[in-house]
């Protein structure tokens, strides 16, 4: 089961890092999309790194309050985006650079 585990945790890492190759998000919607998969990834990226014993469970608890946070600001973000496009791209941007810092822990961590 562990190696299954380790499997799958390769393979989202390999789908991260083709992510990360992507075209850069020009549009707000754009940018929301990406900002959305990101809460994903740190989620399934935790989840993985839990089971597989790579971090400890108050590990995986922070990194998930943090994507709750972030998807909190992208769910913000997209209500407000027709009627205050500027408070909208602040919540976004905000959104983004907890994801980016997520995303840095993790990878600290052996994760991505």
């Amino acid at each position: 089961m562990k190696q299954v585990q380790g499997i799958i945790a390769v393979l989202l890492l390999m789908i991260m890092a083709a992510c990360a190759q992507l075209a850069p998000a020009e549009s707000f919607d754009q940018k929301l999309a990406y900002g959305y998969g990101a809460v994903t990834a740190a989620r399934k990226t935790a989840e993985n790194g839990l089971k597989s014993n790579l971090i400890k469970v108050d590990d995986a608890k922070q990194v998930q309050d943090l994507a709750d946070q972030a998807r909190a600001l992208l769910d913000s973000a997209r209500q407000v985006r027709t009627t205050d496009l500027s408070t909208a791209t602040a919540k976004l941007a905000l959104a983004t650079t907890v994801l980016t810092q997520l995303q840095t822990y993790l990878t600290a961590r052996g994760l991505n």
